[in-house]
């Protein structure tokens, strides 16, 4: 009976199999963090680049759209759209851009936390 209670043989992989899971939840927490981070400073830097060229111009929103549009190629976000407005009464042009981000998690862990609607808005004195 001493010898039953001294044998220890499957303790190791049932303590893996106990911690595997929330290893495995942290590790895709993280990289979808750094995903979307990633993805928030492109889009801000997108927003910055096409209010600076609108703010520059007539405000010519095309040429404003390109260029935000430009920096966005590598962002996988879903229903991507740039809107410019402005100079109006305060001489200032305003450009948002906003898409949809679809986590990679979704395709592992279906439901964990969705799709994400995203937003970046950035503001300039129109020099015109």
């Amino acid at each position: 009976m001493i010898s039953f209670v001294r044998r220890q043989e499957g303790q190791s992989l049932v303590e893996f199999a106990l911690v595997i899971p929330i290893f495995l939840l942290l590790l895709f927490g993280i990289i979808e963090f750094g995903r979307i981070w990633e993805t928030m400073n492109t889009m801000t830097g997108a927003a910055r680049e096409g209010a600076r060229v609108a703010a520059v111009t007539a405000p010519d929103v095309s040429r404003s759209r390109a260029a935000a549009l430009r920096l966005l190629g590598g962002v996988t976000l879903t229903g991507l759209s740039v809107s410019v407005s402005g100079p109006g009464g305060s001489n200032e042009v305003t450009v948002t851009v906003s898409g949809t981000y679809v986590p990679l998690t979704n395709a592992i862990i279906p439901g964990l936390i969705g799709p994400i609607p995203l937003s970046r808005t950035t503001t300039m004195h129109w020099e015109g």
